[in-house]
């Protein structure tokens, strides 16, 4: 067998056990619900297939013809590409700075567990109250509807956490009927004007860019993200799910 073709198992073989394994971790996790979870199941059997196909050309000692060698090299390089330029986009859009003083502060809803706060939507809260305590005349909108697997509404989980860290309920304000980034978006501009206040997003690390892309063209003018770190162990699904969600959007034409 051939160097090219050793490289080529060795690293499809890394490749798809890492993604068996995360996978399975995930599942302990998470169980069956995390339906993008499945993408690193569907990459390890991915993986097995080409390797197959690998060593059946290396048994026969044949080379795979041009016309498939090339379409695949070529996708796989733009696509390696574009993931690479779209994931520096991300994380560079999850270091920027709230604007300080703004007249409200928008925390975008995640998953809640009955009526805890999943630990995304937690670290969320977490950084909204820290900003709130720093900036006392900011008014703050909790957004999220309630799912299906859901005890209460997001929005209300939100408010929930913010009262019990000592936020005054007076501050806060509810939307509760958004399933998406871009409904919690247009519902709580409602709640304001979105050509003269000032506005921050609270979100996690990862969803920043997107976030911040969405509320501009949905006519915010003064808007600036909050960061919220990201569950460690949920960053390659979070990140790659992300570099999806973007793309999706991009062909889509909201952003």
């Amino acid at each position: 067998m051939s160097k090219v073709y050793k490289f080529w198992i060795g690293l499809l073989t890394v490749l798809g056990g890492c993604s068996l394994i995360y996978f399975i971790i995930i599942f302990a996790m998470l169980g069956p619900t995390s339906t993008f979870n499945y993408v690193w199941l569907l990459l390890a059997c991915l993986c097995g297939v080409l390797i197959l196909l690998l060593y059946k050309f290396a048994g026969k000692g044949q080379v795979p013809p041009r016309w498939v060698v090339i379409p695949v090299e070529l996708l796989v390089g733009v696509g390696f590409l574009f993931f690479i330029i779209v994931e520096s986009i991300i994380i560079h859009g999850g270091q920027t700075k709230p604007e300080r003083d703004a007249d409200y502060l928008l925390i975008l809803g995640a998953k809640v567990n009955g009526t805890q706060p999943s630990l995304i939507l937690k670290y969320r809260i977490d950084a909204a109250v820290e900003y709130l305590k720093e900036n006392p005349d900011t008014m703050v909108i909790a957004s999220g509807g309630k799912g299906t697997d859901e005890e209460i509404s997001e929005a209300q989980c939100i408010y929930n956490e913010l009262v019990a860290k000592g936020i005054a309920a007076d501050r806060i304000l509810l939307e509760e009927a958004s399933t998406s980034t871009k409904e919690n978006l247009i519902y709580s501009s409602a709640m304001f004007d979105v050509k003269s206040n000032s506005v921050v997003i609270t979100t996690t690390d990862f969803h920043v860019f997107r976030a911040m892309r969405l509320a501009k063209a949905c006519g915010y003018q003064e808007v600036s993200g909050n960061s919220a770190k990201s569950v460690w162990w949920l960053v390659p699904t979070n990140y790659t799910r992300e570099c999806l969600a973007i793309l999706k959007e991009w062909i889509t034409g909201n952003i």
